[in-house]
């Protein structure tokens, strides 16, 4: 099983009190395992973006950093595949009533692309993406 680290579990890692419950999972994970959206790290790098010049901007921009070169063979780009599984399954969910966020839709469709369970604590936000979800906060 191949599990997509959504944003807010790569943000737990870098919190100054990161939930235990998360960093068991991650410890007992295989790192084989987990890879990541090119969606996530663009709303990882738009956070940092955000931060006033600081000694915590700099510290974000280097873990971000050494984050894309650990990750760098495990990244899922956003490519031809998952615009079509994206394009789909907006309109399935549209069909049914439903919306996706822009960014989680896009999310979603790298995860169903790749055969990946996403790791979120957001999972209501990805109810409607027909994607398998697990919250490690629980």
């Amino acid at each position: 099983m191949k599990y997509m680290l959504d944003t807010c579990a790569l943000s737990e890692l870098v919190k100054s009190k990161p939930d235990a419950k998360v960093l068991q999972w991650f410890e007992a994970s295989k790192a084989h395992e987990l890879c990541i959206s090119a969606m996530t790290l663009a709303e990882l790098q738009r956070g940092v973006n955000r931060l006033p010049e600081s000694k915590r901007r700099s510290e974000l921009t280097l873990w971000l950093q050494k984050l894309e070169i650990g990750f760098e063979d495990r990244i899922l780009v956003f490519d031809t595949r998952v615009v079509k599984v994206w394009a789909q399954m907006t309109v399935e969910a549209e069909e049914q009533g439903k919306s996706l966020a822009a960014f989680d839709s896009i999310i979603a469709a790298t995860a169903r692309t790749h055969c990946c369970r996403l790791v979120t604590r957001n999972v209501r936000d990805f109810s409607n993406a027909g994607i398998e979800a697990l919250n490690p906060w629980l």
